[in-house]
């Protein structure tokens, strides 16, 4: 009997030691799989998520190597987009392997069983394919699979220099694995998505010109969807076509025009994305097999305002996530191209506005010649101000005036013609320069908004005596080529801006110029021209003036002012720069 009674209480115990051994290891995954989704969770991005998996596995199964791939369904193959163990040919043979139409196989075969394949002794195990492993050097092989709401992403391959006899706690940590890197990846595909759509959405919100948001769009979207190329569409109403409109290479001539009333295309009548998982079927495709997707950007009424044709080469791998993305970029795209045409007819109306300032019919002013150069600054600076003007007046003298409109675009246009037309009437009542300034200022005072000003030269010059009478407001000062001294003066009058504050005086200033001199007055555009952090400054204008003045006519010295300073640097504002000299008689 006592005997007996040993034996069950020893089987007891080790019933009981068993268990505890159980709940131990299960303690023990359980914290291992805890930990390494506390760690996923830290992160955000693919990359930084993807090298983390790497280096936890590793570390988590005791392997020797470790290594992550992509599964690229359209082209039935493998991306290796993290490893660690690896390097020099063992690396390079890895990325080949991965690359091979029947490449990684232990890895396609735990993607298509959807569950961890372990191979303990890759020499003796004949049940899986595993040529890949003995050429990796790996005695032992664990092949992960990472999927996630139905959606592959890949795998993770674990290698070991050593045979291994896998337990089920080994099995059971795998599956564990799988599922958190799955879920992570996941996680970081949906985070990535936001951030591109939230950059693109950056960038293509700051784009002015059609052409600008056409070009982001496109890059946009390849970047996005990791795509082979993409094309923008813009709807031809009148034949209910949409037509290619941007893109990086031309489109498929097949595919420069979409026929909206073909079945095919009902989807993007409709606001819905369409896919086509067999687009060599449709069409003649140079690169062979061959998905796209086509997301219609929306436009008013439901009338969709032209699409987004993305172009994949082999067959179509897209999750719902990434349809979605694509959707939310062509509504950002519709947003940015109502912006851009909006700002581009504004912008033809103000350059025509502008373009009626700047076209004044030159008086003749004896042996006096004058010049004028105009030129928009570059980029996407919307029209400005700037404006200049030479008018008789009532005693045979001339008015010259050279000015700047604060702000860009149509408002400031029409502004700079109510305050040239203004200054028209008040000089043809009286030319005196601290007369028409003062009664100018209190006409733009009381018709410019609060934030608006105005600055101006104006000078009245009489042709039969060379003499000028000058007055300013708050605009760079002219200068004055001496001919005889080959030297540089500025004309300084005080004044302060037009359209501030109410009742300024303005004071003139008289001077007169000889035959070979030069009077050059501009807007700020010119000197504040910029390389880095240096500006072109009045000093560099007054010794491009003294070097070409005595050898060029009016005319080119107006233009190689300008272009003095644009070969100096970047000139980010509108600039006219305007000349009048008297000529040299010969002796």
């Amino acid at each position: 009997m006592v005997t007996h009674a040993t034996e069950v209480e020893r089987a007891r115990i080790g019933e009981l030691e068993r268990i505890v051994e159980s709940l131990r290891e299960d303690s023990e995954l359980g914290n291992a799989l805890l930990g390494l989704s506390g760690a996923l969770a830290e992160v955000r991005s693919l990359e930084q998520t993807i090298d983390l998996a790497v280096r936890m596995v590793r570390e988590l199964m005791g392997a020797d190597r470790c290594f992550s791939a992509a599964w690229i369904a359209g082209r039935q193959c493998f991306e290796v987009t993290g490893h660690l163990g690896f390097e020099g040919d063992a690396l390079d043979q890895l990325l080949e392997l991965a690359e091979r139409d029947d490449g990684l196989p232990l890895l396609r075969t735990a993607l298509a069983q959807r569950s961890p394949l372990l191979i303990g002794d890759t020499s003796s195990d004949a049940s899986a394919p595993l040529n890949d492993a003995r050429l990796m050097g790996a005695r032992a092989y664990a092949a992960l699979p990472l999927i996630r709401w139905g959606e592959e992403f890949g795998g993770i391959g674990v290698l070991f220099d050593s045979p291994r006899e896998f337990t089920p706690k080994d099995e059971a940590l795998a599956r564990g694995i799988s599922r958190q890197v799955g879920a992570a990846l996941a996680n970081a595909r949906q985070f990535n998505l936001l951030q591109t759509l939230r950059l693109f959405g950056e960038r293509v919100g700051s784009k002015l010109t059609l052409q600008e948001v056409v070009h982001e769009i496109v890059s946009g979207a390849r970047e996005l969807l990791s795509a082979e190329d993409a094309w923008v569409y813009f709807l031809d109403a009148t034949s209910g076509s949409l037509v290619a409109a941007g893109y990086s290479e031309p489109p498929i001539p097949a595919l420069s025009r979409i026929d909206l009333t073909s079945e095919l295309w009902n989807g993007l009548v409709q606001g819905r994305a369409v896919p086509i998982t067999n687009l060599e079927e449709l069409i003649d495709t140079p690169t062979g097999s061959a998905s796209a997707v086509v997301a219609p950007i929306p436009g008013s009424e439901g009338t969709p305002l032209g699409g987004v044709f993305v172009l994949f080469q082999g067959g179509l791998s897209l999750g719902a996530d990434d349809m979605e993305a694509l959707s939310v970029l062509a509504a950002q795209s519709a947003l940015a191209i109502e912006n851009a045409q909006r700002f581009e007819r504004q912008r033809r109306v103000a350059r025509s506005l502008q373009d009626g300032l700047l076209t004044t019919e030159m008086p003749n002013l004896g042996e006096c010649t004058v010049g004028a150069v105009y030129e928009a600054a570059g980029g996407e600076a919307d029209v400005g101000g700037d404006f200049f003007d030479v008018f008789e007046l009532p005693d045979h003298r001339y008015a010259i005036v050279v000015g700047d409109v604060s702000g860009k675009g149509a408002e400031a246009a029409a502004q700079t013609a109510m305050a040239k037309y203004m200054l028209r009437a008040f000089a043809t009542r009286n030319p005196s320069p601290s007369s028409a300034l003062f009664h100018l200022n209190n006409a733009l005072y009381k018709n410019f908004p609060d934030d608006k000003f105005m600055t101006i030269n104006y000078a009245v010059f009489d042709p039969a005596t060379n003499h000028f009478t000058m007055g300013s407001g708050g605009h760079p000062a002219p200068l004055v080529y001496r001919y005889a001294q080959r030297s540089v003066e500025a004309i300084e009058v005080s004044g302060g801006v037009l359209g501030a504050f109410e009742d300024q005086s303005f004071e003139q200033e008289s001077f007169d110029i000889a035959e070979g001199d030069v009077f050059v007055a501009y807007t700020d555009g010119l000197v504040e021209a910029r390389s880095g952090p240096k500006l072109y400054g009045r000093w560099r204008v007054e010794k491009s003036l003294a070097h070409h003045a005595s050898t060029m006519s009016v005319e080119d010295l107006a233009r190689r002012l300008y272009d003095d300073a644009r070969e100096f640097g970047e000139v980010t504002d509108d600039t006219i720069v305007f000349t009048l000299g008297c000529r040299v008689t010969p002796k």
